[in-house]
């Protein structure tokens, strides 16, 4: 019976590892954009901790129209000497009662709702301002990922060709039929690809993790954008005016409504403190059973406490200076969309300029022509020199091109930031 059970324990033990090895493996997730930025609005941690800094503040709304408590104290006696009882209830005994109430005369609570009003206002504009930069960090990643691995794709396919020749060389070299120096240039051109190649996938990796922690996927998942034909479509930047996308980021960049928001907050903060000066009114009734000039008395209480030496001087002051400050920082805010509308217009229309005096086909056929040079220097029709000049001449051309399509998308995403919208849509 021991023996049964140690060889199930181990059968369950290995299925167990099995699972666990396997569970570790990779997996590659294809991604189009709009799925990209799905899983961004589900599952991105800042994002969600700013949700509840909403209903943080919704709640502070529900806080400032509350009214004050009443306040109640009743009195009885703990002994009485007369009738020799204690917590004497009778005729006899002693007790009384005071409710009190207090009164805000100057608005005091109106203003501290619309203060807290604006308050939320704020905290929304935050939230919408750190999507902004959540979507362009996004798409930024999702661009620099798609274009690093085409190039690297074509590391691979350059890397499998020439270990393909060098192999072959190899065995033509030990018939006599190559020279030793070209099988070390040839060696020496696949280690610079195989460093370079190293390089690059670094890179990769760091700008997918960047992109696995704003869409929260596994560490094990290996991420593929999908940029169809469609997304890449051109966009002209050209097409809009400086004055056109100034005014859309005025009216949609949320980092400007929180600059004015916050001048419209100081303001509404300075109201309430210079409302603060003027006292809170009291009302109170009490009763006395027999402590007072005559039996069962009844009372009405008024109090306020004279505003003398504390007028809420220091916080108006406060106020005062927190409010002018708060207006030279919208002054600044609006200085700084002005010139981040016009950089972004113009890398725009640079970087488009250069992108577009590029012949379309002209990929596709230094492609071709590539293939054609590798098949004649396997036939010995081109030397070894020229072979090299024209794969890294090849080489940086890819390189060059996916970098340049990469800058063309960055460029109309940091339009897109400028602006505060997508007005030119992936």
């Amino acid at each position: 019976m021991t023996i049964r059970l140690l060889l199930t324990f181990s059968v369950l033990w290995g299925i167990l590892v099995n699972n666990c090895v396997r569970a570790q493996g990779t997996d590659t997730l294809r991604l189009t954009l709009p799925e990209a930025e799905q899983l961004l609005l589900q599952k991105n941690i800042p994002l969600l901790a700013q949700r509840f800094s909403i209903d943080s503040s919704k709640a502070a709304v529900i806080t400032a129209r509350l009214y004050n408590n009443p306040e109640v104290t009743f009195e009885n006696v703990l002994y009485n000497h007369t009738t020799r009882k204690w917590f004497d209830f009778s005729y006899e005994g002693q007790n009384s009662l005071m409710v009190q109430q207090v009164f805000r005369i100057a608005g005091q609570r109106n203003k501290a709702v619309k203060l807290a009003q604006s308050g939320q206002r704020m905290t929304e504009y935050q939230f919408y301002d750190l999507l902004r930069t959540l979507r362009f960090s996004l798409r930024d990643n999702f661009y620099d990922l798609y274009y690093k691995q085409q190039s690297l794709q074509t590391f691979g396919e350059q890397i499998t060709f020439l270990q393909q020749i060098v192999k072959v060389f190899e065995q033509q070299r030990a018939l006599g039929n190559i020279a030793p120096k070209e099988i070390v240039r040839l060696k020496s051109m696949l280690y610079d690809l195989q460093h370079d190649a190293l390089s690059l996938e670094k890179d990769i990796q760091q700008t997918q993790s960047d992109l696995g922690v704003l869409i929260r996927v596994p560490v094990t998942v290996i991420i593929q954008p999908q940029l169809s034909l469609l997304q890449e479509k051109r966009q002209h930047a050209s097409d809009y005016s400086y004055q056109s996308l100034l005014d859309t980021a005025r009216t949609n960049r949320y980092d400007l409504k929180i600059a004015r928001e916050n001048v419209n907050y100081e303001n509404l903060n300075l109201r309430l403190q210079k409302s603060l000066a003027v006292p809170d009114l009291q009302l109170g009734f009490s009763y006395d059973k027999q402590g007072n000039f005559e039996r069962n008395y009844n009372g009405l209480n008024i109090s306020m406490p004279l505003p003398v030496f504390n007028r809420n001087q220091g916080n108006v002051k406060m106020a005062k200076a927190t409010l002018e400050s708060s207006k030279l920082q919208l002054t600044g805010q609006e200085d700084e969309l002005e010139h981040d509308v016009m950089n972004s217009l113009q890398q725009a229309l640079k970087t488009e300029k250069l992108l577009y005096e590029f012949d379309p086909a002209f990929e596709q056929e230094y492609t071709t022509m590539m293939r054609e040079i590798e098949k004649n220097y396997r036939l010995h029709n081109i030397g070894l020199l020229e072979f090299i000049d024209l794969y890294d001449a090849y080489r940086n051309n890819v390189l060059k091109m996916n970098e340049l399509k990469y800058d063309r998308l960055n460029a109309l995403e940091q339009l897109n930031f400028a602006t505060g919208t997508s007005v030119f849509h992936p």
